[in-house]
């Protein structure tokens, strides 16, 4: 009786330091073959971001290209926030076992495990992933890649039951929309139109707000407080202005806490936290070809003008009318005050 006692107390120990136990990858997997693009047809996860922000997402893409080395992969991944396409590249490390890639996301601090569970290399892939911070919370998602936006349904219906393999409900699951090619640098979609009319209707600041824990009151000491992240494992993407250099630059936020320079889009972070001394900066048009027409004060005529922005980089000299830079840039609108600035 005590031998049988002993044994089960061994068996549950076992147990509680088992964890997650490791998917089994896809027989025989050939890493050459999974190459190339596919696109993030589906997610599920237990992130609580992920189910706050479900009816937003649209497909993206993820290319994987040989880095030249045998350990590292090169990834470039592609997804629409707020209207326009970003580009975020990285490298993903190749493990013993075949079908299982690791990575770090250094901003969470943050281990990441993925398994390709099945895979047919031309048509699907289903991918689990298992994240861990260095504090100890864990996330489990589960995601199905398509070399195409539009997938056969019995796909869809292999994914749910991977789901429900990994303990997740069927309510964790989020169907991307398919909004077109994401081409990084382009705005190919306006902002979601709900909230645009939430910031119309209703009066009272507090009720603004983009449905996180982000601070809504900022003053200005928050242009000058660091990037951060927040300790939550979302991955949307924000603005933050960087006062060194003056501009906004892009960032990812996961969700919950972190401080008051973070801004929805770049247009509010350039009008919230842009002083004039921006106006002595360069007009600087980026390296992308989005092509859009914005406004920049030229110093070396005195006035604003227009120029074609790329649609990612430059710098805070970069309006949305020419009446928004006058007024930023000190610029008189009168005919004499005009004959003035000719003059001189």
């Amino acid at each position: 009786m005590m031998r049988v006692l002993l044994g089960f107390l061994l068996a549950f120990m076992g147990l509680l330091h088992a964890g997650h136990s490791e998917p089994q990858t896809q027989e025989n997997f050939d890493v050459n073959r999974f190459m190339g693009k596919w696109y993030d047809i589906a997610v599920a996860s237990t992130c609580p971001w992920l189910k706050r922000h479900k009816g937003e997402a649209a497909i993206g893409s993820l290319e994987l290209k040989s880095s030249g080395s045998s350990e590292l992969i090169s990834m470039t991944r592609t997804s629409f926030r707020h209207g326009t396409c970003k580009s975020i590249s990285g490298e993903y490390q190749m493990t013993t076992t075949p079908g299982k890639f690791k990575y770090h996301v250094s901003k969470w601090n943050a281990d990441v495990d993925a398994y390709v569970v099945h895979t047919n290399y031309d048509e699907y892939a289903l991918v689990v992933m298992y994240k861990q911070k260095s504090g100890g919370e864990k996330t489990t998602s589960v995601k199905l890649y398509g070399r195409t936006m539009e997938l056969r349904p019995t796909l869809i219906e292999d994914f749910k039951a991977l789901v429900a393999e990994q303990g997740m409900s069927e309510d964790t699951i989020v169907m991307k929309k398919n909004k077109g090619e994401c081409v990084p640098g382009e705005q190919v979609m306006p902002e979601p139109q709900i909230q645009r009319a939430r910031r119309n209707v209703v009066v009272p600041p507090p009720e603004e707000g983009s449905g996180d824990d982000t601070p809504m009151f900022r003053g200005p000491e928050a242009c000058k407080a660091p990037v951060d992240s927040g300790p939550c494992f979302g991955m949307l993407q924000r603005y933050f202005y960087n006062s060194s250099i003056m501009t906004c630059q892009m960032f990812t936020y996961g969700g919950c806490m972190g401080n008051q320079n973070n801004f929805v889009t770049e247009k509010e972070c350039l009008q919230s936290c842009r002083t004039e001394a921006t106006c002595r900066l360069p007009i600087d048009s980026g390296p992308c070809k989005a092509s859009l027409d914005l406004w920049a004060f030229d110093s070396s005529v005195g006035k604003c003008v227009s120029f074609k922005y790329g649609g990612c980089k430059g710098n805070g000299n970069r309006f949305y009318s020419q009446k928004e830079c006058n007024e930023y840039c000190g610029v008189m609108m009168s005919d004499e005050d005009d004959e003035f600035l000719k003059a001189n």
